[in-house]
């Protein structure tokens, strides 16, 4: 659709909200008033929370399912549908329960050191423990390489009854082990469960008798399992009937009960955070995720399609070195690159066919979208347990990208180092520069998205969080590429719901709820002109997860957060857009002004310190360094290939200098130099504003009709006001003055933009190239600031309450509420203040300074409009001489009256208005 900055200021826009609503099985009632009230808000679409609904899939959830569509129906309203019982995505609904044959399995290995040489060594065939295991195979690693293992399997003889006599340990006799210790009862509870095994298993166990060569050698014991210490009861992500079971059980429910409103009332399904659970995610030193390919206690992910792959991929001609390969996927050391990124690679792409492509085809062919995301922190997006192991694979079948922020893993002024959220420790730089990029790049590469990245925003971030740091986060999203969004959440639940706040409604309790709306009318508006056309970026920085799994790599983030600080845009690009020409098209220019994936246009190729790298990305860098397309790599070049024939025999393969002709390597801190040096950058400021965010964007256009070009500006500190003259690069490849018109979107402004930009904290504004204000507003009269003093009378209503307000109380001076005049309260406080002008003043502004946090103004009665983020500042018009009365009604947040879990991490800001309030 073509798009207007001035049709959508006028209202013609798009909806690109769809907040979760969760359903818990509440009266109709309730349903339909917050149906209207997410309606009032400028909303026109709802995600059904269907995890917390009692009878999901069953009479009540399909009566309450009806009754939902009839209602929005009635509102013009469309529907989303969460597609599981329980969080993560991947339960079935139960169904895996029932059917235990589905269940995830998993390849599990038990090691034995041994100095060789030996012969005739024996250990048990399969785990005792583990009833599930299925014996695969023996495999030894002997001075970091795999060796053969010659071994024969000795079955077991029966155990006769008489072979246990009671009483005797094992025999389950009470040894009177102390019941008040815990770590006695828990002794006592482990050997109760070894005497009840050595009741019940073989006298002796089937074994396996092996010899292994010269040398200290680890054994490793290869076994698949159905046992997993995490989600034991989900489906197997590399597996495509087990797959099958979350259509079965979900999604052709669906179809059968509702299948007539699908393509109509009914958009689509939201997958919530699926992985490969083969483990329960640990912690590594720097707080992510350990379930990096290599950990040594690891179960892997496995079917009978992966081992098929695996075997193919490897070139393994017989079992001995295919069980070699296999033990190389729990160690790091370098001769095991190749099997551990060949590994992953197969599972991964796996997980791309059974899951996402497998559920997205089925709401295609249904005439419905798929839609969600994976978990990303903490490493997860390329890591197995809890996460997918490739963003881009694991989200390849759905008709959005998807990405979450959630449990204060944004701070505004924080974009680097750690914060702690009270459960660990968030890498602040991770959630600043790379979640929100990996989302809008796939979005970019990926067809069938359109363009289209949502981000799940706001949830269980406390109720410290208002509108002014949601306004913050919307910004942070929509400067980095994201134009669909999913608000978490309303809850229908009794106030106050401890379930992830804030919420948005809340029966009435949330005072901010009454300008919630306009917010969210400002990210409908700027994701409507921020879609359907063409982004910018001038770097594709290669994506780490191939490099990750092969060997060392310095996280993406920190080349990220480089690139932004500097104003350069990007895309993260994966290593399979080089190697996987089915899926992306390459195009190179032969002038050197950059090159193409799937259309999307970059003009340099940055690598991330890494050790290794893949042939097929090398071959690419070597074209593009050969047609002059600037090629950089970060702090050093990558030594080593994971694949290729030449790491066949070794495991890797050195990479020659010489592979790197005409390739630079920046270290990090020069890195954005080395672009601007190149005349590469498409934006550029006249010193260092490392907290503007700025995201160049071509609108949709018509056919023969000229699109606007659009830069959306953003100053991210959350104190610190800037000031810089911008200039943008032409079409004639130089910088010129950015000129056109700067809109004021959240409050309605439009200025003539001579390249001067000034942005208070909390700031954005959308410029428009070339264009021309409608009535140029007159410029505010150079005047001395008039200071607004006297005695504030200041009253507070709670949120149900207002608007009847409680006793005034008297202030000389305005100060901090809640360390004040109304400590412990949360609501609206009402400041009126009777002054006098000793003079008339022409194209007055009134400006209220600090807030907290979200302000109404009026003037002598008249109305001068809402401010939800700095500058509080209001257009007061011509005012005459003589006595005047202002109003100003203050919303602060809810956490200054109560307390709840997801706040107790951050602090609690300042209540009411701060000043100093002046008129110029």
């Amino acid at each position: 659709m073509a798009t207007s900055y001035r049709a959508v200021m006028d209202g013609t826009y798009d909806n690109h909200l769809l907040p979760f609503l969760w359903m818990k099985g509440e009266d109709h009632a309730t349903i339909t008033e917050y149906l209207e009230k997410i309606s009032g808000a400028d909303i026109h679409e709802v995600c059904l929370e269907s995890r917390t609904h009692p009878d999901f899939c069953g009479d009540g959830w399909w009566r309450d399912l009806r009754f939902v569509i009839d209602e929005c129906k009635r509102l013009g309203m469309k529907i989303w549908i969460l597609d599981d019982a329980h969080f993560p995505t991947g339960y079935a609904n139960g169904k895996v329960a029932e059917h235990p044959e589905r269940a995830k399995v998993v390849l599990t290995h038990r090691t034995f050191d041994v100095a060789g040489p030996a012969r005739g060594l024996s250990v048990p065939l399969t785990d005792p423990m583990d009833p599930t295991q299925q014996f695969v195979g023996v495999a030894g690693i002997c001075d970091g390489k795999p060796v053969a293992i010659d071994y024969r399997i000795v079955p077991a003889r029966v155990k006769d009854a008489a072979d246990t006599p009671a009483g005797e340990p094992g025999s389950g006799a009470d040894d009177g082990a102390s019941k008040g210790n815990a770590t006695a009862s828990g002794m006592a509870a482990m050997m109760a469960a070894l005497a009840q095994f050595s009741r019940e298993a073989p006298v002796d166990l089937d074994r396996i008798v092996f010899d292994v060569p010269e040398g200290t050698t680890k054994v490793f014991v290869l076994a698949t399992s159905r046992r997993t210490d995490y989600n034991p009861d989900y489906i197997n992500m590399v597996d495509k009937e087990s797959c099958d079971t979350l259509l079965e059980a979900i999604y052709e429910p669906h179809f059968a009960h509702v299948g007539d409103e699908f393509g109509k009332t009914i958009l689509g399904f939201f997958s919530d955070e699926p992985g490969f659970a083969n483990e329960k995610s640990g912690k590594d030193e720097t707080g992510g995720s350990d379930s990096l390919i290599g950990k040594v206690t690891m179960p892997l992910p496995w079917s009978a399609e992966l081992e098929r792959r695996l075997r193919e991929r490897l070139g393994c001609t017989d079992d001995a070195a295919f069980f070699g390969a296999l033990a190389q996927l729990w160690d790091r050391d370098e001769t095991g690159a190749r099997a551990r990124h060949t590994y992953m690679d197969v599972a991964t792409e796996l997980y791309r066919e059974c899951f996402d492509e497998n559920i997205g085809s089925w709401c295609r062919a249904h005439g419905v979208m798929h839609i969600g995301h994976v978990i990303e922190d903490k490493g997860s997006h390329e890591r197995l347990g809890s996460g997918a192991g490739h963003f881009f694979r694991a989200i390849g079948g759905q008709d959005m990208a998807g990405v979450d922020i959630v449990i204060n893993q944004l701070v505004p002024g924080m974009d680097d180092g750690f914060h702690n959220y009270g459960r660990g420790l968030w890498d602040m730089a991770f959630f600043n520069y790379m979640l929100p990029k990996l989302g809008s790049s796939a979005a970019h590469l990926d067809p069938k998205k359109q363009g289209r990245c949502m981000a799940e925003v706001f949830g269980a971030f406390g109720w410290h969080e208002g509108l002014r740091e949601m306004k913050w986060i919307a910004d942070h999203f929509l400067v980095r590429g994201v134009n669909y969004f999913v608000p978490h959440a309303f809850s229908m639940d009794t106030f106050p719901d401890g379930d992830c706040p804030p919420h948005f409604y809340a029966h009435g309790n949330n005072p901010q709820f009454r300008h919630f709306g306009r917010l969210m009318s400002y990210m409908n508006r700027l994701s409507t002109l921020l879609s359907g056309g063409t982004a910018h970026p001038v770097a594709a920085v290669l994506y780490d997860a191939d490099a990750a799994w092969a060997g060392t790599a310095s996280p993406a983030q920190r080349v990220c957060r480089e690139l932004a600080r500097a104003q350069v845009d990007f895309d993260l690009v994966p290593e399979e857009a080089f190697a996987d020409a089915e899926r992306y098209e390459l195009g190179v220019c032969p002038d050197g002004h950059g090159f193409s994936v799937n259309g999307q246009r970059y003009r340099a190729l940055v690598i991330p310190a890494r050790a290794f790298v893949g042939s097929s990305a090398l071959a690419f860098c070597q074209r593009l360094a050969a047609a002059g397309v600037t090629v950089i790599a970060v702090d050093e070049l990558p030594s080593c290939l994971y694949d290729g024939a030449a790491a066949t025999e070794a495991g890797f393969a050195p990479i020659a200098p010489e592979a790197w002709a005409g390739a630079q390597v920046a270290v990090l801190g020069e890195l954005a130099d080395a672009l601007r040096a190149a005349e590469l950058d498409d934006v550029r400021t006249d010193a260092e504003q490392p907290w503007l965010r700025v995201y160049h964007y071509t609108g949709a256009a018509s056919e023969g009709e000229v699109p606007e070009e659009y830069y959306f500006c953003v100053n991210e500190h959350p104190r610190t006001a800037l000031a810089t003259a911008l200039s943008a690069r032409g079409a004639d490849g130089a910088l010129h003055e950015l000129r056109g018109i700067r809109i004021d979107v959240l409050n309605g402004a439009e200025t003539a933009f001579d390249g001067a930009l000034e942005l208070a904290p909390y700031e954005s504004c959308l410029i428009v190239a070339g264009a021309k204000a409608e009535a140029a507003a007159p410029a505010a009269p150079a005047r001395e600031p008039i200071a607004l003093a006297g005695t504030w009378h200041v009253a507070h209503a709670d949120a149900l309450a207002y608007p009847a307000f409680g006793d005034e109380v008297a202030l000389t001076e305005l100060e901090d509420l809640s360390n004040g005049a109304f400590p412990g309260t949360a609501g609206t406080y009402r400041y009126q203040l009777s002054f006098e002008l000793a003079e008339a003043l022409d194209g007055a502004a009134l400006d209220l300074g600090e807030v907290s946090e979200t302000a109404e103004a009026w003037l002598d009665g008249r109305p001068l409009g809402v401010r939800l983020v700095p500058p509080y500042r209001f257009c007061a018009g011509d005012l005459a001489a003589g006595m005047h009365e202002l109003t100003v009604e203050v919303i602060n947040t809810v956490d200054h009256k109560m307390c709840d879990y997801f706040s107790m991490s951050e602090p609690t800001q300042p209540s009411g208005l701060i000043g100093p309030v002046t008129l110029r």
